[in-house]
Formats: structure tokens, sequence, C-alpha cells
């Protein structure tokens, strides 16, 4: 088997990927909880309006935090 060498595409992908994993449901799960404490919905309610914006907001933090922490 041919041995590849680490390149810095790899180790920034990998590390976008890590960071999107980790965002998504962290950002999800507080957007819910805020949302189901400022307003008056239940707790389904509440996650059904935070699962747009909490996938669109943790997949774009968490792919900034993941290109930041490959940055030298």
């Amino acid at each position: 088997m041919e041995e590849r060498e680490d390149t810095g595409k790899d180790r920034m992908g990998s590390a976008i990927v890590k960071g999107v994993l980790i965002g998504v449901p962290v950002v999800l799960v507080g957007l819910t909880l805020g949302i189901f404490l400022i307003t008056d919905n239940d707790l389904a309610d509440s996650f059904a309006t935070a699962i747009l914006p909490g996938i669109l907001l943790g997949v774009f933090g968490g792919g900034f935090a993941g290109m930041a922490l490959t940055m030298e």
C-alpha cells in the first residue's frame, strides 16, 4: 500500500467536519431552549422553530471554528 502524506487540505477538511458535527447539536439545543424560555411555545414548537436557523448557524459556526483551528 502506498502511504499518503498529510496535506493541509486533509487536515482542514477533517477539522471543519468535526466543528460542524459539534456545532450543529450545540446550537440547535441552545436555540431551542432560548426560544422555549422566551416565548409561550411548548418544547416541540420551540424545536420546530429553531431547527432551520440552528442547522444553518451550527454549520456556519462549526465550519468557521474548524477552519480557525487549523490556521498557523
